[in-house]
């Protein structure tokens, strides 16, 4: 639909270009070097609008903008990103249950029965790793705009998340900050249920260090910007949630599975030899 709409926009502004050149060259006997010049220049600059033009779809269509919104095209030169004085502006989630399409998020209890708890005395404070299977992997490291602590798998894939937004969004890569990633917990206000954030899987982020509101099911611009980078990369983005928490970014329970077969995270045999002690922890 949009490039249609670039070659509607192509036959209009050339359309004068043809009858300039066919009044001159074809309704007079003879044609000047002086009228030739002057067809030439005008198509010229009829490709310099188009040029322009098309530059605005195609960063329209990177942007995600929907056939169905209103577009205003510009005769001023395009910025290398007209958005980076809106990425702190909040702005309502769209369809957010279904962000993450062809993900599921890898819950604490999913992740517990893959590996065990991350240590058995959980409290509301954050504490250290405990787990054999798990703390051996743990990494603090520079993934990019950040430090974090994490498992080293997930350092690796942050390290590629980041690359690609400083290629593509320099002046957004610019302004991430980090909200915390490995803390060992359980949920606020529970008893029982452990935070996603205690098995080294998951972070937050946010953009010039102002934090999200948790469960208002609107988000930073520049975090829907970012959810794009990591949903590539097989991250789950918790503006999915039943309640909304967009400033969470965790490894999707897919992205888990894939990297056990990778042999990148134990596997079921390999979890039950090192918590029987007949195997080493990784490291």
């Amino acid at each position: 639909m949009r490039w249609a709409l670039v070659l509607i926009a192509l036959a209009i502004v050339t359309a004068p270009a043809g009858w300039f050149g066919a009044y001159y060259l074809l309704g007079r006997d003879t044609a000047t070097r002086a009228d030739l010049e002057q067809v030439s220049t005008a198509l010229r600059d009829l490709t310099i609008d188009f040029n322009n033009l098309r530059q605005q779809v195609e960063m329209l269509e990177q942007r995600g903008v929907g056939g169905d919104e209103t577009i205003t095209f510009s005769d001023a030169p395009v910025a290398s990103d007209s958005l980076q004085d809106s990425f702190a502006q909040v702005v309502l989630i769209a369809d957010r249950r279904e962000v993450n399409e062809g993900m599921s998020t890898a819950s604490p209890s999913y992740l517990t029965s893959l590996f065990g708890p991350p240590r058995t005395d959980l409290t509301q404070d954050c504490q250290t790793m405990t787990n054999p299977v798990l703390s051996g992997m743990l990494r603090t490291e520079n993934v990019g705009p950040i430090n974090v602590q994490m498992l080293e798998p997930a350092i690796i894939s942050l390290r590629q998340v980041f690359k690609n937004v400083e290629i593509f969004e320099p002046e957004l890569y610019e302004r991430i900050r980090s909200a915390g990633s490995l803390c060992v917990r359980l949920i606020r206000g529970s008893d029982s249920s452990v935070s996603t954030h205690s098995f080294g899987l998951s972070l937050d982020l946010n953009i010039d260090g102002v934090t999200d509101t948790l469960g208002d099911d609107r988000t930073q611009l520049g975090l829907i910007l970012l959810s794009e980078f990591f949903q590539r990369e097989g991250w789950y983005w918790g503006a999915g949630f039943g309640r909304e928490d967009s400033m969470h970014f965790e490894v999707s329970r897919e992205k888990v599975e894939q990297w056990r077969r990778l042999g990148l995270l134990p596997d079921e045999a390999a979890v039950a030899a090192i918590m029987s002690g007949a195997a080493p922890a990784p490291q």
